[in-house]
């Protein structure tokens, strides 16, 4: 019996000192992530932009983390293959998606149905770089800027030919929410991607192009003139251009690079990662990256890329119904 006694006495003393060894150890673990290699899925080709851009940002966070980053390219579904791997991942920060914002607002509001949900499924980490759009026309052009385009669009109804990629990209919805503000008629003649497009101006198939970082070795040249750039901000790269915004017209390019987990990503896991891709932006391999494809580095937090997810859902869900190009988003955001 004083035995027993002995070990209850010995039990009520120690417990909360080793509740608390328990407690501290538990959080010893957890700030040891991560302890082995981290997978980034991209769910675009290898050489892209998106592809080099998580891999020229992965550079400098594994300096930060003590491990590697291995990209893996997961390309089917548009990107939604990937989306859908890390959507199920657990959320122990193993599995990462290195996307942008038009592959969790854009495709699975307006191009296809998805099993994930594009606003619960993941937690944002970091936004990092904006690539540079915009309106181009060829230098032989009579019209020297947006408004003279309007002008000439609106005294000739459906005269103006354009092209702006496959339907439904951002490059075809800028040249529509234009003409459903301007109350102008113009022809969208589609093609398979940013490049063909390009080729369909340079060779006079179509007035103007609704284009990406494609334009910019051609207006470097001066065979293409810019007309007006998608940012938020006048570009570094056209600092004479005017916006979209400044025109009058409010549309702005949501096609942020990010690197994003599965939902239900811990707090402290968050933070480590958002530190260390932030670092990874100060990286000579990102800058020059940044430098060579027209990239505007554009961080966000996790939680101001959280916002902007969901701000640019309902701005693109609104304009893409105003401008009919769509009645309802293929997949609910939730």
């Amino acid at each position: 019996m004083k035995v027993h006694k002995w070990l209850v006495c010995f039990f009520i003393v120690t417990f909360p000192s080793m509740l608390l060894t328990l407690v501290f150890a538990i959080g010893v673990a957890r700030s040891e992530y991560p302890e082995r290699p981290i997978t980034v899925l991209v769910g675009m080709q290898a050489g892209g932009p998106l592809d080099l851009g998580t891999r020229a940002i992965s550079t400098g966070a594994e300096k930060v983390l003590g491990q590697p980053l291995v990209i893996e390219n997961r390309t089917a579904g548009s990107g939604t293959a990937a989306a859908t791997a890390v959507a199920a991942a657990r959320p122990d920060g193993y599995r990462l998606f290195g996307t942008s914002a038009v592959q969790i607002i854009r495709v699975p509001q307006f191009l296809k149905v998805t099993t994930f949900k594009p606003l619960r499924s993941f937690t944002p980490i970091v936004g990092y770089a904006t690539p540079i759009n915009g309106l181009v026309v060829r230098k032989d052009a009579p019209w020297q800027s947006l408004p003279e385009l309007v002008d000439y669009a609106k005294k000739n109804p459906g005269k103006i030919k354009y092209t702006g990629s496959t339907v439904g990209s951002a490059f075809h919805h800028a040249m529509e929410y234009i003409a459903f503000k301007a109350g102008i008629k113009w022809v969208h003649i589609p093609q398979t991607g940013a490049g063909p497009a390009m080729i369909a101006l340079l060779g006079g198939h179509v007035d103007a192009c609704s284009a990406g970082a494609d334009f910019v070795p051609h207006a470097k040249s001066e065979t293409v003139r810019v007309l007006a750039i998608y940012d938020e901000k006048r570009s570094p790269f056209f600092p004479d251009v005017p916006t979209l915004k400044e025109l009058g017209y409010d549309f702005v390019n949501e096609q942020v690079f990010c690197i994003l987990g599965p939902a239900g990503l811990p707090p402290e896991i968050v933070k480590k990662l958002e530190t260390a891709f932030a670092k990874g932006m100060e990286s000579p391999e990102f800058k020059t990256f940044a430098e060579k494809l027209y990239l505007a580095p554009s961080y966000y937090n996790s939680q101001d890329f959280g916002r902007f997810l969901e701000e640019q859902w309902f701005k693109i869900e609104k304009s893409l119904k105003e401008t009919g190009m769509m009645k309802e988003p293929a997949t609910p955001p939730y």
